[in-house]
């Protein structure tokens, strides 16, 4: 199964230095274009029918959704680019986000666009609609890039068509799914194809550089991978310093340059001397600025210096940053969710499905554990064993630092799971591209087709998710467990709706206690505030809101007169509800949920079933 795509080609190409010298493999820039739309319209046209035939709102169905929504209503009427503060949320005052305004500026530009032809309610609908189809485009000329460069015309084909599978079966992409983690793993994509250019241009490693400094500016998930990538550029110069002198320097230098203007154009003045590890702050700009300036100094003095020198240098950059994340953003170096207050931490953070580790997830859902981890797994077993048979060394050596990182994220929180399986496609649709030729060589042979067929099959994230429900119904029903009756419907209508909230949404603004979910939909569809929403930022009104539903009925009216609350909401459905009638049944949410309402509050009429608000009475 060795190849000789290892071999670099001299001179000018379009895309790829990395492929076989047989013409009928390369591909011009207009084919590749043509072939990236093709696919492209494929997704989006099945996004689009799904979204026509199914969808019960134009949002998606994360809260975030809904979140990301209010925020770009409010940039759009006139909140200024450098206040992030949604001052509908939390106690007096409000809560200062940490998501960009980077996001919300595309999405609103969409809602100006359309606007002189549509009436804004369609506009709105348009441009969110709109946002996430169109980054199906870049996501997938990334990951085709990137497969050409490993596997060529087969690679790159078999790579479109992975990313294509796993597209349709998660919500990132479809419309109204306006969240930034769509965003983010365009960034992920992109900067992976540009670091793995044979030619080492230094063009593509600081274009990858500014896409590195875009996804910590976005959200700091993304930051163990951004890291991970400026080790992996400093190490190839080490190692091979000749042929990666001018990407190392360009990537250290638009690295440093790209994270200041971003910073300066995204942060206010007076935050300038802040540090906060969940956004781009003065912390990650200041390692982004040493340690770019480092290696491209490192890179420019030292290229000609024996190797032993060249790490040396490495290893006293690694310290002066670790040295200026000691001295500059000591708190950084650690998960930024580690200081939660204990109280969220055991009531909120660990009811969240996605912040879960892998260790919970096979304790609740051991069902989602393949479909999950399986395939990043199986492309780092596979980036392992290439590298050991001396196949495209640098490229599968690069391919396993970065989705070895994403998947040990994903092991301490699901939510990593997304890069580390797309990202996997490109060393797994390399594979198969190479068993899918050797199928063809050998097409009497039944083990080459058993394993061009097996890889493919297992290098689908879905595959590997429908065979755990599988194996877990079988046997559950060998054992004569019953089915899960409580298992959410997918079809069941949201308890907050704009329709079931109207007639509230008229009644005069006031702050609103609900559960956290509740809380982006209230935003989105009334005037009123609330006191609480799933986010770590809001940690006063997550920790009053859970200590008054703990506290008796009587302890409640005062904690609730404290935080100006005027009306009180809860889902039959509610996680909170739940939770509090298990751990506290005599506490005032549980209380209010067997229908034991106390004299202070007064409910009002609703003909919705399982949704409940109540006024406070005037004392």
């Amino acid at each position: 199964m060795a190849t000789d795509r290892g071999k670099p080609i001299a001179g000018p190409t379009y895309l790829v230095a990395w492929r076989r010298p047989d013409l009928n493999d390369q591909v011009s820039y207009g084919r590749f274009s043509l072939m990236i739309l093709l696919f492209s319209l494929a997704i989006i046209a099945f996004q689009l029918a799904l979204w026509f035939l199914k969808a019960k709102d134009y949002v998606g169905m994360d809260p975030d959704d809904a979140m990301r929504l209010v925020e770009v209503r409010d940039y759009l009427g006139g909140q200024g680019w450098f206040d992030l503060t949604q001052y509908r949320l939390g106690p007096d005052g409000g809560t200062l986000m940490h998501w960009s305004r980077l996001i919300d500026w595309p999405i609103a530009t969409l809602v100006s666009l359309y606007a002189p032809f549509l009436s804004p309610h369609q506009a709105e609908v348009a441009a969110v609609a709109t946002w996430p189809l169109l980054l199906v485009v870049p996501l997938l000329a990334s990951i085709g890039l990137a497969s050409y460069r490993l596997g060529g015309k087969g690679g790159m084909v078999i790579g479109l068509l992975l990313s294509v599978v796993f597209l349709a079966a998660i919500v990132r992409f479809r419309p109204g799914a306006i969240d930034h983690h769509n965003v983010q793993l365009v960034l992920a994509a992109f900067m992976t194809a540009m670091l793995i250019d044979p030619l080492a241009r230094a063009s593509n490693f600081a274009a990858a550089a500014v896409a590195g400094g875009l996804a910590l500016a976005i959200g700091a998930e993304t930051t163990p991978l951004v890291a991970v990538s400026a080790i992996v550029v400093a190490v190839l110069w080490a190692i091979d310093s000749e042929r990666y002198r001018r990407a190392a320097i360009g990537f250290g230098l638009a690295f440093a340059a790209a994270t200041g203007a971003i910073f300066f154009g995204t942060t206010p003045l007076g935050h300038y001397g802040s540090v906060t590890c969940d956004t781009l702050s003065l912390g990650y700009l200041s390692l982004a600025t040493v340690g770019g300036a480092a290696l491209a100094a490192s890179a420019f003095v030292l290229t000609d210096k024996p190797i032993h020198i060249r790490f040396t240098a490495l290893v006293l950059a690694g310290i002066l940053v670790l040295a200026t994340a000691i001295l500059v953003a000591p708190e950084c170096l650690q998960n930024p969710l580690n200081n939660l207050d204990p109280l969220l931490k055991s009531m909120w953070l660990s009811t969240i499905k996605e912040a879960q580790s892998i260790v919970a997830e096979m304790q609740h859902s051991p069902e989602d554990i393949g479909g999950f981890y399986a395939v990043g797994l199986l492309a780092l077993a596979v980036c392992f064993m290439r590298i050991m048979r001396r196949e495209q060394t640098i490229a599968h050596a690069i391919l396993l630092a970065l989705i070895g990182i994403s998947w040990v994220v994903s092991a301490l929180q699901v939510r990593g799971m997304m890069f580390a399986n797309f990202l996997a496609f490109i060393p797994l649709s390399a594979l198969i591209a190479d068993l899918r030729a050797l199928y063809v060589s050998r097409q009497k042979d039944s083990r080459a087709a058993l394993a061009f067929v097996m890889a493919a099959l297992l290098s689908v994230p879905a595959v590997w998710t429908m065979g755990g429900m599988a194996a877990f119904k079988a046997g559950d029903a060998i054992a004569g467990v019953p089915a899960n009756r409580d298992a959410e419907d997918p079809d069941a209508e949201a308890c907050v709706t704009e329709k079931r909230v109207a007639d509230f949404a008229r009644m005069p603004a006031g702050r609103i206690l609900a559960g956290f979910n509740t809380g982006p939909a209230l935003l989105r569809f009334t005037p009123h505030s609330v006191l609480a929403a799933n986010y770590h930022r809001n940690q006063a009104g997550m920790i009053a809101t859970l200590k008054i539903a703990m506290a008796k009925p009587q302890d409640a009216l005062p904690m609730m007169e404290a935080q100006g609350v005027g009306y009180v909401l809860f889902c039959n459905d509610d996680p909170l509800v739940d939770l509090m009638k298990t751990k506290y049944p005599d506490g005032f949410l549980a209380q209010l949920g067997k229908g034991d309402v106390p004299g202070y509050l007064e409910e009002i009429p609703q003909r919705a079933a399982g949704l409940h608000i109540y006024q406070m009475i005037q004392r």
